[in-house]
């Protein structure tokens, strides 16, 4: 059996396991040595059945533009493959919800999973959310982006790539510069590879 056709296989025991829940499965080229792994997807993402498709991804898009990157050339997929959401006080409508520590643990198995049929080299995570399911009680983004680290995936040590979420752009406007600088450095560290 085939790199793809393990792949389908698994998404689709990952689908039963959450059949209640609103799935996105991984997206781009399963042959990447790169894969990028969010946190969850969000109402976008839901209705185009693709990870980072709203507005965190036209930014990750954009960042990928100027590093010479294509999104089919590379593998995108998220920590947990449903939405998260709750219903708003307000409208009374699903909103999406801070990834918990559950939602982690549920999760992080078939995140390995995952990692293991894509075989990468190295695994960039965005925001805090996979880099805790990889590195479990790791220091926050904050603290470690920017640096390369050491990844134990089914005894075979990858590289690991921290940076911020992408929507952390949307909310902080000032970390724009140091995304720029995060990114020179993945780049040559993906050059490598």
């Amino acid at each position: 059996m085939g790199k793809i056709e393990k792949l389908n296989e698994f998404y689709e025991k990952y689908k039963e396991e959450f059949c209640n829940e609103q799935v996105v499965l991984g997206n781009g080229n399963p042959d990447s040595k790169t894969v990028f792994i969010g946190e969850a997807p969000g109402k976008d993402e839901i209705k185009y059945g693709k990870p980072f498709v709203g507005a965190a991804g036209k930014i990750l898009t954009d960042f990928f533009d100027s590093m010479g990157l294509k999104r089919d050339d590379i593998y995108i997929t998220n920590t947990i493959k449903y939405r998260l959401c709750k219903k708003s006080v307000k409208t009374g409508r699903p909103v999406n919800r801070p990834v918990r520590t559950d939602d982690i643990t549920r999760n992080r198995d078939y995140l390995y999973e995952e990692l293991v049929l894509l075989n990468p080299e190295l695994v960039v995570t965005l925001g805090n959310s996979p880099l805790k399911a990889l590195l479990g009680n790791a220091r926050p983004i904050g603290d470690i982006h920017g640096e390369c680290k050491s990844l134990m995936v089914d005894k075979i040590e990858r590289k690991l790539f921290p940076l911020y979420h992408p929507a952390s752009i949307i909310y902080n406007r000032s970390l724009n510069q140091v995304y720029t600088e995060d990114l020179d450095k993945l780049k040559k560290v993906m050059e490598e590879i």
